[in-house]
């Protein structure tokens, strides 16, 4: 089995009381079963409050009215890290933001957008995102036709996004044609008008969604916003594509990701005459749609159902 990272991954650190979208708030957070055995042991000064915290029954931390953890300080710090340190973290709170994606010779380990962090440095990464191999037991293992076919088609997909001698709206256009999709410019209002159907997590970006559906769209993006557009979709080619069930289904993944770039930009065209910083702009409307589609499987198959449907048979 062999393990690679994305590239831009090793310069990922977690920015703590700085982060203006802690995730350790409007979640619920579940505990391992190994993490909540330690902590039913744990016999320390800080045994009281750990408990307090916890409930075990459902095997959750508690939250306070506002959705903030328990163990949540006023300075925006974990007390579990400051008492107990990182490596007593449950599984979840460990591995976020980061994504995986498994094949039957491998595992790729990302970066997901919900972290304002992470985004920002996804999203500006001047490089080309690739794997770089970490580890190899050298074991030889044969993919199956579908992870081979997978793959080959997530490899095309790459080379056309990842193009910079292309213009990045001919690029997306080569990406709907590899795709075979069939989607006119009139079928924005059902892009929209799904989007608002998902399961609704954060106001502010329901609002947003309802401000784009009062102007009319344009599907290019502007050459200012090409770099992040890449990166949304490169990264997102590696988050979504490994479990999909054949190649039309990695098909309707893709188209997904391209509605989802169209919906950010143009939310973002409608922000960025508030603030002079495009970057702050692009990370905060692709924050919240991770965290309101990415973040929920129930509204990630909702939307790969709907885009499906765009495939030309």
């Amino acid at each position: 089995m062999k393990e690679y990272v994305l590239n831009y991954y090793p310069l990922f650190r977690c920015i703590a009381e700085k982060c203006k979208h802690t995730c350790c708030a409007g979640w619920e957070m579940n505990i391992d079963e190994q993490t909540l055995t330690n902590y039913k042991g744990y016999e320390g000064e800080f045994s009281s409050a750990l408990k307090s915290g916890i409930n075990y029954k459902k095997s959750k931390f508690r939250t306070d009215k506002f959705k903030r953890c328990a163990f949540l300080n006023e300075e925006g710090l974990c007390e579990i890290i400051i008492n107990l340190g990182e490596k007593s973290l449950c599984q979840v709170c460990t591995d976020h933001p980061r994504f995986r994606g498994f094949f039957e010779d491998r595992t790729e380990t990302g970066l997901g957008f919900c972290c304002e962090e992470a985004a920002r440095i996804v999203l500006s990464f001047k490089g080309k995102i690739e794997p770089i191999m970490i580890s190899d037991d050298r074991a030889e293992i044969e993919l199956d036709i579908n992870e081979r076919n997978l793959l080959q088609f997530r490899e095309k997909a790459l080379n056309i996004v990842q193009d910079r001698t292309v213009n990045v709206n001919q690029r997306i256009e080569n990406l709907l044609a590899l795709c075979n999709a069939n989607f006119l410019e009139e079928d924005f209002k059902k892009v929209i008008k799904t989007f608002l159907s998902l399961e609704k997590i954060d106001k502010e970006w329901t609002k947003k969604l309802k401000s784009i559906t009062k102007t009319s769209f344009d599907k290019s993006t502007d050459q200012d916003l090409s770099l992040y557009c890449e990166q949304f979709l490169v990264n997102g080619l590696y988050r979504h594509l490994s479990d999909a069930e054949d190649t039309m289904w990695v098909r309707a993944r893709t188209i997904a990701l391209i509605f989802s770039w169209w919906v950010v930009k143009s939310v973002v065209n409608l922000e960025r005459t508030k603030t002079v910083n495009l970057l702050e702009t692009t990370i905060d409307a692709v924050r919240s749609f991770s965290a309101e589609v990415e973040y929920s499987q129930k509204n990630l198959d909702k939307l790969f159902n709907f885009c499906y449907k765009f495939i030309k048979i």
